[in-house]
C-alpha cells in the first residue's frame, strides 16, 4: 500500500498523542479558569470582610462613629450609613452581610456589618476593580498551561521521531537491499515491540523462499521433461511429411499420435501439479468417484488384459472431494494397470477406521524398490521399460497431503510381487 492511501505509524502517534495533549488542556484549562474565577472572587469578599473587622477594632478610627469614604490601595471605600454629615453615596438601608447594589458610581460589592453602637458600617469596591483583580489571577493561573501544550506537542513529535528510529533503519536497510534478497534482518538492532512482528515476516519470508526454490526447480525439471517429447513430436511430424507411400503414411502417423498424446498427458500432469491449493472442489460419494474412474479406464488400451476388482466395503456413502478424489484414486488404479496388467487381479478396497477412511490399491506388478523417492516429481526407477512422466505418484502424494491424509508405498502383505498403495484420510 502507497503512503498516499495510510498514514504512517509516526503520523498516527503524533496525532494521538497530540489530541490527548489538547484535550487534557482543555478539561485542565476550564477547570483551572471556574476555580481560579471563584477563588478570586471569594479572596475579594474576603478583603472586604476582613477591612469591616479591623475597622470595628478598637483605636480603628470608626469607634465613636465618624465617617469616611477614603480609598485604600485596593480601591475600597469605607462608610458609615446613614451618618449625618453629607458626601455618602451608599444606601442607608443596605442589609448586613455580602451583596452587589448599583450606584451612582456603578456597580458595587458592598459588605455590611453592625458596629457595637448600632450604626452600620459598609465596605465597598467597584467590580470593575475586582474583575481586573480577577483577570489578573486567571492569566497568571492560565499562562503556563496554555503555554506548555504547544511545548509538550513538540516534544511528542521529538520523543516519537527519536523512539522510532530503529524502524526506520530497518526500512531503509530494507529499501537498500538487492531485488530478491529474503536474508533475515539483524536481531541486535531490532525494537523489542516489533520482535515478533519481524519473527513472522521472517517465517513467512522462509516458506516463499521454499515455495519459490521448489516452483523455480518444478519450473526446470518440467522444461527438461517437455523438451525430449517435443523434439520427438517434432522429428514425428518431419518424417510424415516426407512420407513416400500411403502404408508409410499411416504408420509414421499412428506414431505421431502416440508421441502427441504422451505429450498431452505430461502437459495435463503438469497442469494439475501447478495448480492452487484452495481451488473448489465439491464433495460427492466416494461410490461415485469409483464410478467415474472405472469408467474413465474401461476404455484404455492397456486395460483390456486387466483384472479390476472393487470392494468398497459399505464406504461408497463416504464423501470425497470430487477432484481431488478422482485423481488419487485415478492414478493408483492407472498405474496398477500399466505394471501390473495381467500380471494378475488388481484390488481395490476401501474401509473405514474409527476416524480414517483407508483405501487400499493392490497390484501384481514389479514393486517399487524405493518408496520414499517414488514420489518426487519427474523420478523414474532404473530399469523401467514402461514410458512414464514420472509425475503420476508425486500428483498423487501431494493431492492426499492436501486433503490432510498419508500416502504409503508398502510391498505386498502376503509375499507375492507386487505393491499396495495406502491412502488414509481423516473423517
Amino acid at each position: 500500500m502507497s503512503s498516499s492511501n495510510a498514514l504512517s505509524l509516526r503520523t498516527r502517534l503524533i496525532t494521538a498523542l497530540m489530541l490527548v495533549i489538547l484535550v487534557v488542556t482543555g478539561i485542565a484549562t476550564l477547570w483551572a479558569f471556574q476555580r481560579a474565577q471563584l477563588e478570586a472572587k471569594e479572596a475579594q469578599d474576603g478583603l472586604l470582610t476582613r477591612v469591616s473587622q479591623i475597622m470595628d477594632s478598637p483605636g480603628a478610627g470608626f469607634a465613636q462613629g465618624e465617617p469616611s469614604d477614603a480609598a485604600d490601595e485596593s480601591s475600597l471605600t469605607v462608610e458609615i450609613l446613614g451618618a449625618a454629615d453629607g458626601g455618602h453615596w451608599l444606601d442607608a438601608n443596605l442589609s448586613e452581610g455580602l451583596q452587589t447594589v448599583e450606584t451612582s458610581r456603578g456597580e458595587q460589592r458592598v459588605y455590611v456589618r453592625t458596629l457595637a453602637d448600632g450604626q452600620k458600617l459598609a465596605v465597598a469596591q467597584a467590580t470593575a476593580v475586582r474583575q481586573d483583580a480577577v483577570n489578573e489571577t486567571l492569566i497568571s493561573t492560565l499562562a503556563p498551561i496554555l503555554i506548555s501544550a504547544p511545548l509538550m506537542m513538540v516534544l511528542v513529535w521529538l520523543v516519537v521521531s527519536w523512539a522510532l528510529r530503529p524502524v526506520d533503519k530497518l526500512r531503509k536497510e530494507l529499501a537498500a537491499r538487492e531485488d530478491g534478497s529474503l536474508d533475515p534482518l539483524p536481531e541486535h538492532r531490532m525494537p523489542a515491540e516489533i520482535a515478533g512482528f519481524i519473527q513472522a515476516l521472517e517465517e513467512h519470508h522462509s516458506r516463499a523462499a521454499t515455495v519459490l526454490e521448489e516452483q523455480q526447480r518444478f519450473a526446470a525439471e518440467a522444461a527438461h521433461e517437455l523438451r525430449t517429447p517435443i523434439a520427438a513430436v517434432s522429428f514425428q511430424a518431419e518424417h510424415l511429411v516426407a512420407a513416400r507411400n500411403e502404408q508409410e503414411r499411416s504408420e509414421r502417423g499412428s506414431a505421431l499420435t502416440s508421441g502427441l498424446e504422451r505429450l498431452r498427458g505430461l502437459c495435463e500432469q503438469l497442469l494439475i501439479m501447478g495448480q492452487p491449493e484452495n481451488r473448489p472442489d465439491t464433495a460427492v460419494p466416494l461410490g461415485d468417484i469409483a464410478k467415474s474412474v472405472a469408467q474413465n479406464l474401461m476404455v484404455l488400451p492397456e486395460s483390456e488384459d486387466a483384472e479390476v476388482s472393487w470392494d468398497l466395503d459399505g464406504c461408497e456413502s463416504e464423501s470425497l472431494p470430487e477432484i481431488a478424489g478422482r485423481i488419487v484414486i485415478q492414478n493408483l488404479v492407472h498405474n496398477a494397470i500399466r505394471y501390473a496388467r495381467d500380471a494378475g487381479p488388481i484390488e481395490i478396497c476401501a474401509q473405514r477406521l474409527k476416524d480414517t477412511l483407508v483405501i487400499q490399491v493392490q497390484d501384481h506388478g514389479p514393486g517399487i524398490k524405493e518408496p520414499s523417492k517414488a514420489v518426487a516429481a519427474f523420478h523414474r526407477e532404473a530399469g523401467q521399460h514402461i514410458p512414464g512422466s514420472g509425475l503420476g505418484l508425486a500428483i498423487t502424494n501431494q493431492t492426499v497431503a492436501r486433503l490432510g491424509g498419508k500416502l504409503e508405498l508398502l510391498s505386498r502383505s502376503d509375499g507375492q510381487s507386487g505393491t499396495c498403495a495406502v491412502i488414509t484420510l481423516p473423517r
